[in-house]
């Protein structure tokens, strides 16, 4: 992912580290130049950063073009969620846990499940510059959101 920024080879020259402008890092073993990927974050700002209710062990965060959920004790990526050529402003977990919430510059509330990152449900038009939070209820039935024109809306979830 992205182009090769840096090389740094290893005392002994059988590996070396690569790192790319998309802020990842691969270890590369210099017989067969078979990549494994080490590490990975988000190469724009973070514009939001969201823990479950009550569970510290992961976290979400969310940047241009996508949203990463993290494990915290191993500091590894478990979940990216993307939707190229927008941007996230802000992430929210549900509740009950079964839920992503998110606000986009394209002015869509999206919501995806958290296990697989598939799209549960979008909200269109829910601000027209953009939705800058976002925050759901307690009780997981209504969704409070705020947009870059400086509108809060409620919004009931239902089918």
């Amino acid at each position: 992912m992205g182009a090769v920024t840096s090389i740094s080879l290893t005392a002994d020259s059988t590996h070396f580290f690569c790192g790319t402008n998309k802020a990842t890092i691969y270890w590369c073993n210099t017989d067969d130049i078979c990549p494994e990927l080490r590490n990975t974050c988000h190469y724009e700002k973070i514009n939001d950063v969201a823990f479950p209710c009550g569970y510290s062990e992961l976290f979400a965060t969310c940047s241009l073009n996508d949203i990463r959920v993290w494990n915290t004790k191993t500091r590894q990526e478990l979940l990216r969620i993307e939707v190229p050529g927008l941007e996230c402003h802000c992430v929210f977990f549900s509740g009950d846990g079964k839920s992503i919430l998110s606000g986009w510059n394209d002015g869509k509330i999206r919501s995806f499940l958290p296990q697989s990152g598939k799209l549960l449900f979008a909200i269109n038009d829910a601000h027209n510059h953009g939705v800058t939070s976002i925050c759901g209820t307690s009780d997981c039935q209504k969704i409070v959101s705020g947009g870059c024109e400086g509108e809060v809306r409620i919004w009931r979830i239902g089918r």
